[in-house]
């Protein structure tokens, strides 16, 4: 398995243990709700995915991954963009309901939320440009 993979599979395991416990603790208390279901849905399930699909497509394209140093850009900044994600949005459930300001943590939820959203377009293009053109 290549490198790039290797690494999306490993992390996306972490996160699976991750929300696997947020899961026990919704039963204790509601507010890990969000925290659980992002971890799961894009660390574990998602970075799965892309784990697959970095191993998968150049093998059967019999192409390589169209630029790996942009794999692992996607990597790093999915990352930080799920963990600033699923901590920030509690903070920000919390102030508004509480009645606080909670304008600093939506500002913080609208940032790691785009920069989600920007390395997934950086893996959309890497495998786009991978597959090559269409014969």
């Amino acid at each position: 398995m290549n490198k790039l993979s290797n690494l999306f599979i490993k992390t996306s395991l972490v996160y699976l243990g991750l929300s696997t416990i947020l899961g026990v603790l919704i039963t204790i208390g509601p507010g890990y709700s969000f925290m659980h279901s992002h971890l799961a849905l894009i660390g574990w399930v998602t970075f799965f995915i892309f784990g697959a699909a970095y191993e998968i497509i150049p093998h059967y394209s019999g192409r390589p991954v169209f630029s790996e140093a942009l794999g692992h850009i996607h990597f790093w900044l999915g990352n930080i963009g799920l963990i600033g994600l699923a901590l920030s949005y509690p903070f920000m459930r919390m102030y508004m309901l509480k009645g606080k300001d909670y304008s600093d943590a939506m500002l913080m939820v609208i940032l790691f939320g785009f920069i989600e959203t920007i390395s997934i377009f950086m893996f959309i293009y890497n495998i786009w440009k991978s597959m090559g053109k269409s014969k």
